[in-house]
């Protein structure tokens, strides 16, 4: 028996133990589901709680209220079904996940009416928090979604970056009470410049705002985000300084295409990657705004576009592999949209870092196709780096 099948009776098994659990109001094959309140149209107060791999994993669902509601399709709207559930939180032994919001909108033929390039389905997210305790037992969903990011990032063909900036500090990161904080600023550098009447609509009086008693203005975000990173790392060492990294990413309206005919687009990244060794502790924090993964047109479908009768016979004649397709892999059936994403890892190792492991496969990947010897690129590259370091003896 292939692995889609073993997944797919494994599937039907948890839905009978959960069915089951909640007509007899008790834990059946280590799964407990209770509904408090149920319609033709919606469900509400709803608790899964459950036990895998031997008892070692446990995990509880609970989620507010799920509503659905049937639409007539229309040309200008071919929408037919709409799903919406409020206020999720999943809970289990290595992570927690919650949303505010999360709404589906299934399609009628989409292609046909030019509302999708292919998927059944939209998903918005309102409002995702992800927080793992452990980089090494991380979520296999968590692991695949940062793999295929990951790897967009680095083999990806990047359309639009207004601001991509990296930071790298080795030591110094404990802040003082007396350090000002270097996100704020008192006032522009240029602002003697300027005329008086002359300022910015993102600089008016009602589009400033305050924090820790300091004034930042709108269009200020990407200079003042790493306004002081340089200043900071020249610096000398403290004497309660300790051997720590971090690692800072800020990027601003970002669109990459991958090779599968997908397109990623980020309106704002922020991301930050520590490590104390003095401790042995390490942590990464990411915040990401109006995030899409859409399926887009592969070129040839731009250049000669299919009449709408060709588009009814194959959207038809399709649709048998679009649904063994779906349940093999829901994802490649729907485009997704999340208005914010925050992503913590509360204890995280350099070694578990995909970037870094993919930036080091796809280094020997390529000095395998150029006929280039790894072992020796290394050694080169760190007897270059060793010697051209600066060693301060002290006397």
């Amino acid at each position: 028996m292939s692995d889609s099948s073993l997944g797919l009776v494994s599937l039907l098994l948890f839905v009978f133990h959960a069915f089951c659990s909640y007509i007899f109001n008790r834990p059946i094959g280590g799964q407990h589901l209770q509904i408090g309140r149920l319609s033709l149209s919606s469900i509400h107060d709803i608790r899964y709680a459950g036990t895998l791999y031997s008892k070692s994993y446990s995990f509880t669902y609970t989620m507010s209220s799920i509503t659905w509601q049937l639409h007539l399709p229309r040309p200008t709207d071919p929408r037919w079904l709409t799903i919406t559930a409020n206020d999720i939180f999943y809970t289990s032994t290595s992570s927690d996940i919650s949303t505010a919001k999360l709404e589906t909108v299934l399609w009628f033929f989409p292609m046909l009416f030019r509302f999708t390039a292919g998927p059944w389905a939209n998903v918005s997210i309102d409002g995702l928090r992800i927080r793992v305790q452990k980089s090494t037992a991380t979520p296999y969903w968590v692991q695949q979604m940062r793999a295929n990011l990951v790897s967009t990032f680095l083999t990806g063909e990047f359309l639009r970056a207004d601001v991509f900036r990296t930071t790298v500090r080795f030591a110094g990161l404990t802040e003082h009470a007396n350090d000002k904080p270097a996100a704020y600023t008192t006032a522009r550098p240029d602002a003697a410049e300027e005329k008086e009447g002359e300022q910015c609509g993102c600089c008016s009086p009602n589009n400033t705002s305050k924090s820790n008693g300091y004034r930042t203005y709108a269009h200020q975000e990407e200079a003042d985000a790493f306004a002081h990173a340089d200043a900071n790392t020249t610096g000398p060492l403290r004497v309660g300084d300790e051997d720590e990294l971090r690692f800072n990413l800020l990027a601003r309206r970002v669109h990459i295409s991958n090779t599968e005919g997908r397109m990623y687009t980020f309106g704002r990244i922020d991301s930050q990657l520590r490590r104390n060794w003095a401790a042995d502790r390490g942590s990464f924090a990411m915040i990401a705004e109006e995030c899409r993964w859409v399926r887009v047109h592969f070129p040839f479908e731009r250049v000669a576009p299919r009449a709408w009768y060709t588009q009814v016979l194959s959207s038809i004649f399709h649709f048998p592999l679009d649904l063994l397709r779906t349940a093999k892999d829901p994802s490649s059936s729907m485009n997704l949209y999340v208005t914010r994403a925050d992503v913590t890892f509360e204890s995280f190792r350099l070694r578990d870092a995909e970037l870094l492991r993919k930036s080091v496969a796809l280094a020997r990947e390529k000095a395998i196709t150029s006929n280039i010897d790894w072992s020796d690129v290394f050694f080169d590259a760190l007897v270059d780096a060793f010697t051209k370091c600066r060693w301060d003896v002290p006397h």
